[in-house]
């Protein structure tokens, strides 16, 4: 018999030596420039989102930012140039809303300017954590400007109401009460302000439509009804009402949920700390599903978004949305200022029940929660140091 071939123990189906490598370079090359040309265009993609983002919102060029805080005793909470501090302001306005909508949300039709949230979001240099410090909307504080001294959140529509007056347009007129609410915060926090957000009613019901649902968990039942409160004779309401524990709260509920104060341990605080809870969870939502990072979901919410917001004009999206995205819910801390009850003042011939606050105390308290490590230098150093602020998703909310 003839003899039976070795058959090799390897067999390759390619041709081999010089000819083989030179496939395996082209192949490699192929895939490579596949692998470049797909994120170029996701980039692609992700830039032009961004930018239709940009062209959809409504924008402010204001003077007040990225300036120190100026007036007497106050003195510039000291941080990185790099770091940011965001002011995020809720505007009691009804811009935008039909009749149908207004009464769908419960909001009524009253013509405001209110600021009814301010928030401040510091972003420090690293990017790895963030702090809300909210500001409680009676705190009675000085205006600058020649203003009488009053509620901060009457900065802003002082300002406007004011601007319109002297013939100023519609736009200018929002320019001028964002400026000077950013120069009131700055100057009693101490904090330089790098950049602005609003929302309004009709902006935030948006996002949370977009959102679809926001988990939350309730540590107690919550009934701020209308009926409920024509019985307990208190005026509006948000008409929120549910059990303790876990929801999904759908976009309706969310507004009532952010928006209820009647009924609540600690008041207008209380609600700060429920807007905090609600702002963690809608970021712990977009921040879980990757949607910073994915450019098809990320066009997504941008488009559903579209005019919910006014920024300033010099707010770098690509950067901040870069930023934000290596955050998680469990970095997300937040505290209220420090406040010493209410009382009743006259502010322009009127009685009116403020919440009474120490700016030196206020600046102190904020440094120690945003650069402890330089508290040693703070006036108020001898007091023992605040602890550092839980996150704002951990366990419930009232």
């Amino acid at each position: 018999m003839p003899a039976v071939p070795a058959v090799p123990r390897h067999r390759s189906s390619g041709p081999s030596g010089a000819s083989g490598r030179r496939v395996a370079r082209n192949t490699a090359r192929a895939l490579g420039g596949a692998l470049s040309f797909t994120l170029l265009l996701g980039f692609g993609y992700g830039w032009y989102e961004y930018r239709s983002l940009r062209a959809g919102m409504q924008t402010f060029q204001l003077n007040a930012l990225g300036t120190d805080p100026k007036g007497t005793g106050a003195h510039h909470v000291a941080g990185p140039k790099n770091e940011q501090n965001i002011l995020l302001v809720g505007l009691d306005t009804r811009d935008g809303l039909s009749p149908e909508l207004q009464h769908k949300l419960k909001v009524g039709s009253d013509a405001s300017h209110a600021t009814d949230t301010i928030m401040v979001l510091h972003v420090p240099a690293g990017g790895r954590r963030a702090t809300m410090i909210s500001i409680p909307r009676d705190s009675y504080v000085d205006i600058p400007g020649g203003w009488a001294k009053n509620k901060i959140n009457a900065a802003y529509g002082d300002a406007y109401n004011d601007a319109l007056q002297k013939g100023a347009s519609e736009k200018q007129a929002e320019r001028a009460g964002a400026d000077l609410l950013v120069e009131t915060v700055s100057q009693f926090t101490g904090l330089r302000i790098d950049h602005y957000v609003q929302v309004g009613f009709g902006g935030f019901y948006t996002i949370a439509k977009a959102l679809h649902r926001i988990p939350v968990t309730l540590c107690t039942d919550a009934d701020d009804s209308f009926t409920r409160n024509r019985l307990a004779n208190q005026q509006g309401g948000s008409d929120f009402k549910m059990s303790a524990g876990h929801h999904e709260l759908t976009p309706v509920q969310a507004l009532e949920f952010v928006r209820q104060r009647h009924f609540l341990h600690g008041g207008d605080l209380a609600r700060e700390k429920r807007q905090r809870y609600f702002i963690t969870a809608a970021f712990d939502k977009i921040a879980s599903a990757h949607v910073l990072l994915d450019p098809g979901r990320l066009g997504a919410l941008i488009k559903a978004v579209q005019g919910a917001f006014f920024v300033d004009s010099k707010l770098d999206l690509v950067r901040f949305a870069g930023q934000m995205s290596d955050l998680a819910a469990n970095q997300i801390s937040g505290f209220t200022i420090p406040t010493h009850g209410t009382q009743f003042v006259s502010i322009v011939g009127t009685s009116q029940d403020v919440v009474i606050v120490d700016p030196q105390e206020v600046r102190s308290a904020i440094q120690n929660r945003l650069t402890p490590s330089r508290s040693a230098s703070s006036p108020k150093a001898a007091k023992p140091r605040s602890k550092p602020a839980a996150p704002a998703l951990k366990g419930c909310v009232y």
